[in-house]
């Protein structure tokens, strides 16, 4: 059986992460990539769009908690960048770290350009997501921390 774990990266533009989660090792914090990552449940959508999509928002839901929230309004606020990857493996008995040999199957760096909440949610927008045919470019917030300095003469 295959499954599917996600990993979400605040940062600023200087590189200094703020924030690192998982949704797949529930309730429980898992050591990835040389970093720690705490769970939190959230669900990405919009990292690829088809021909036809209307280039919305990669956005990021997950429950409305105040640690969520901190971390959302910082991010809003500062245009902080994130990073999604989203690996798949063989699930394995007692499977309750992330093992050798993950096949990383997307991944998404944009920078946060809004969001929104219900009673229950939390939402962030990130840029939008690049149309995977004709890779037209879609509207976003154009910075030297997604662009690089410009050349000068």
């Amino acid at each position: 059986m295959r499954a599917q774990s996600q990993y979400l990266r605040i940062y600023d533009t200087g590189g200094t992460t703020y924030n690192r989660w998982q949704s797949y090792y529930a309730n429980d914090s898992v050591t990835w990539a040389g970093a720690k990552w705490l769970y939190v449940p959230f669900i990405a959508d919009g990292i690829t769009a088809g021909i036809t999509g209307d280039e919305s928002n990669v956005t990021v839901t997950t429950a409305a908690t105040s640690m969520v929230l901190t971390a959302f309004e910082n991010a809003m606020r500062e245009g902080f960048l994130v990073d999604l990857s989203i690996y798949q493996f063989d699930v394995l008995e007692g499977n309750n770290a992330p093992q050798a040999g993950q096949e990383l199957v997307a991944a998404y760096t944009g920078q946060v350009v809004g969001g929104r909440s219900t009673l229950t949610s939390l939402t962030l927008q990130l840029g939008s997501a690049l149309s995977p045919v004709g890779a037209q470019v879609p509207p976003r917030k154009f910075t030297t921390a997604i662009m690089g300095q410009g050349i000068r003469s």
